[in-house]
């Protein structure tokens, strides 16, 4: 789009998130007065809609009270495009002569854009892995199992958290943060990558006081008649 509605200041590029009932919006603001608005909906609501795309992302549009306001007077440039099942995880991470980064080892669901921490930080482990096998010529898979591992092991908590994302007794704890133990941290700490690097006692004590938190909620949740289920197959 462009002309869409912009936040002032040194808040204008931020990336930000929009949650309603059918999904989520994100909005990225590009140079030029552009602006990146995506839609990512529950299966559900794809097949119920009997419309084509563009009907389907203008409803979706309009079901979104925070965007639709942000896009009045604005112009859409390009078309509409759709994917879908995008996230995945490829094995094996490592071989006989080479070690995947980044995008070849997996993409995540986009509502944390962790993509550029995910390359930077198995870039960064990769380069630790490579010099010593270039130092004495030695390239088999063997050698690079460690760093198989620290992968495998950073990326456990952003698929932990993309579950949870779609359960609405975590989702409401985590729309309202608070400084309570560091959990703000702890989670930040994660979705910046972090977690690729080792977790500190304290983080993960604070994020198993998070997820202690959200299993309260849901019983809570459940006791009242509230929704409960997980919307990641929707």
């Amino acid at each position: 789009f462009k002309g869409a509605w912009r936040a002032p200041g040194r808040d204008e590029g931020n990336i930000r998130i929009y949650v309603f009932e059918d999904g989520w919006f994100w909005w990225i603001p590009f140079a030029g007065d552009l602006t990146s608005v995506g839609g990512v909906l529950h299966a559900r609501t794809v097949r119920a809609f009997p419309g084509p795309p563009e009907a389907l992302y203008a409803e979706m549009i309009g079901r979104c009270r925070r965007v639709a306001a942000q896009l009045a007077g604005a112009e859409r440039v390009t078309g509409i495009h759709t994917q879908a099942n995008f996230a995945y995880r490829n094995r094996p991470v490592v071989g006989d002569r080479f070690v995947a980064v980044g995008d070849a080892i997996a993409f995540v669901d986009p509502i944390f854009s962790g993509g550029v921490h995910i390359a930077l930080q198995t870039g960064e482990l990769a380069a630790r892995a490579i010099l010593p096998a270039l130092a004495d010529g030695r390239f088999g898979a063997a050698r690079f199992s460690a760093y198989e591992a620290q992968v495998w092991r950073g990326l456990r908590p952003f698929f932990a958290f993309i579950h949870k994302y779609y359960e609405p007794a975590f989702l409401e704890l985590f729309l309202q943060p608070r400084e309570r133990l560091g959990m703000v941290d702890a989670v930040l700490s994660v979705l910046s990558g972090g977690s690729f690097l080792g977790m500190r006692w304290r983080t993960r004590l604070s994020l198993a006081l998070l997820f202690g938190l959200a299993r309260v909620n849901l019983w809570a949740r459940r006791r009242a008649g509230r929704p409960v289920e997980s919307r990641l197959e929707w």
